[in-house]
């Protein structure tokens, strides 16, 4: 479990349940979840019920940090560093689909 603080996102996110697209990756610990990891840009909404996931992202990842998907924990593409509990990941949506 990191340490590191959780970033803050701004509220404007919207969850959506598309378990029919395919869904790209962003790095958790983005402040802006603006750019996926195959270089799409996002659309504001996180899919909450994920069956596909972009390939190319998946590529990207593995080319940052080779061996990242086969670990047993969760490590970060982007920094090596461990990812985030999905408690805190999910304290994270909150944050950014709340528009309070």
């Amino acid at each position: 479990m990191s340490t590191e603080a959780s970033p803050v996102h701004q509220a404007g996110y919207q969850l959506t349940d598309k378990p029919e697209e395919i869904t790209h990756l962003v790095c958790c610990r983005d402040a802006s979840w603006g750019k996926t990891f195959c270089g799409e840009p996002t659309d504001q909404e996180i899919n909450i019920n994920i069956q596909q996931v972009c390939t190319m992202c998946v590529e990207a990842a593995e080319a940052m940090l080779p061996g990242c998907y086969a670990r047993e924990d969760a490590v970060c593409p982007v920094d090596g560093n461990p990812c985030p509990s999905e408690h805190e990941i999910y304290l994270s949506i909150a944050r950014a689909t709340d528009p309070a």
